[in-house]
């Protein structure tokens, strides 16, 4: 590898946090699957990520993980969150590919 390579993959090898560890080593877990028919992508992102923060204080929901895809082509998703790692180890939580900086509290 090249002289540098640390730096240029660090975000790569942020630890995990506590509860998404133990989440991998504890029991198999399910996925719940609600299918929400919407007719645009616009509006399918908008509405899943009302429903995904409405569900944000249940630590079973994994906001971040939030995404949408056509009825037809559910292998193509697409994120509603961008989830990059903060300095202060916390995730961005604006809309995904957002085009200013990251911020760690909801969209203004």
């Amino acid at each position: 590898m090249s002289p540098g390579w640390e730096h240029q993959y660090s975000g790569l090898f942020t630890p995990l946090p506590r509860f998404a560890v133990e989440a991998y080593t504890e029991m198999p877990r399910h996925v719940i699957h609600v299918p929400v028919a919407v007719t645009d992508l616009a509006g399918a992102l908008d509405l899943a990520r009302t429903l995904a923060r409405s569900l944000a204080s249940t630590p079973q929901v994994d906001v971040g993980g939030t995404t949408v895809s056509v009825e037809d082509a559910q292998h193509v998703r697409h994120w509603v969150f961008c989830d990059r790692i903060m300095p202060d180890r916390r995730r961005c939580r604006r809309k995904a590919d957002h085009g200013d900086a990251c911020c760690s509290v909801d969209d203004p």
